[in-house]
């Protein structure tokens, strides 16, 4: 009976000691997560993952490394998003629009024209309804978004060449991602939509696979388009919102002082971001127009106008919510 006794004073005694050195052990294990992307290397948003990596390797003292890989060297847009939702891939930097194949209510978002400007874009990205979308990304596809901060500049039209109304971008062939509404919004604008990669646009504006392609700004000087393609028209149809994302497993699978190292600087980098291509765009402007680049402003309106009917037509069959539409209109 003694021996008994003193053997579990023993294991009491040993437990707090075998936990600690659990816990131990636990604060010194080591992660590495692979991010994905779709923008080249020097583009802001690859400076700023790299930025964010940095942050997260110092903050966890090695415990926690960040490995980028732009340029989609993982894959196309769907690829990537694929990945990440099965795992074969941990995080993403992608724009918001490419959650709207998996997330129907994000088409809203997608379609030309929705946002009244800067500030309505910014108050949509803190309202119930964007808190909303995350949860439905996390729910439906094991995606969890750590920061929607990195708001770049607003999409615009890159071409071969002048645009001033809707008619001189009339059947000509437009680049489209592999997003169902992009062709509504450009078919509907009167092109004739093409899909090509994002790594294969400079390619397909210089040997005439298309005629003209969209995208940021801030990512025009980076990605060289308007060297093919020197006619830049601020049509500004879509602002512009990059997420940092991870698969919901791999973040479940950090402790968390981990989570928070790696959320806190998911928002850092995100104003990081803002700050380097604001800082930066008119330089880069100065440099594109210096070698061939033309920027010009259109009035939007008759763009906008075209797109009416295709608004009603998505709402009526389904493609986002009843009512939502009007839902974005009444942020204020």
């Amino acid at each position: 009976m003694k021996r008994f006794t003193a053997l579990i004073c023993v294991m009491v005694l040993c437990l707090p000691l075998a936990l600690f050195a659990a816990g131990a052990q636990e604060s010194q294990k080591t992660y590495e997560l692979t991010i994905a992307s779709l923008e080249p290397i020097g583009a802001p948003t690859t400076v700023s993952v790299e930025y964010m990596a940095k942050l997260v390797e110092e903050r966890s003292n090695g415990r926690l490394k960040i490995n980028p890989n732009p340029a989609g060297v993982l894959g196309t847009g769907l690829q990537i998003m694929e990945g990440v939702s099965i795992g074969t891939i941990d995080m993403i930097s992608m724009v918001l629009e490419w959650y709207a194949p998996f997330v129907k209510d994000i088409n809203v978002y997608v379609m030309g024209f929705t946002f009244r400007n800067d500030d309505h874009f910014r108050k949509f990205l803190e309202s119930p309804i964007f808190k909303g979308m995350e949860k439905q990304v996390l729910d439906t596809i094991g995606v969890r978004m750590l920061a929607s901060n990195w708001i770049g500049l607003p999409r615009v039209l890159v071409s071969k060449k002048p645009v001033a109304t809707p008619a001189d971008i009339a059947n000509i062939k437009m680049r489209v991602p592999e997003i169902e509404t992009y062709l509504k919004v450009w078919k509907g604008l009167g092109t004739s939509p093409t899909r090509v990669a994002w790594a294969e646009v400079y390619l397909a504006l210089k040997t005439g696979t298309v005629d003209a392609a969209e995208g940021p700004l801030d990512q025009m000087y980076a990605t060289k388009f308007y060297e093919a393609a020197p006619f830049i028209t601020l049509t500004n149809h879509l602002q512009q919102a990059f997420t940092i994302a991870i698969n919901d497993t791999a973040y479940t699978s950090l402790s968390a002082d981990l989570q928070k190292i790696l959320a806190d600087a998911s928002i850092e980098a995100g104003e990081y971001f803002q700050k380097l291509i604001r800082d930066e765009f008119e330089t880069n402007k100065a440099k594109m127009v210096a070698e061939v680049a033309i920027i010009r402003e259109v009035d939007t309106v008759p763009f906008h106008k075209l797109l009416e009917p295709v608004i009603r037509e998505s709402e009526a069959t389904g493609f986002w919510s009843n009512g939502l539409y009007q839902k974005f209109q009444d942020i204020k």
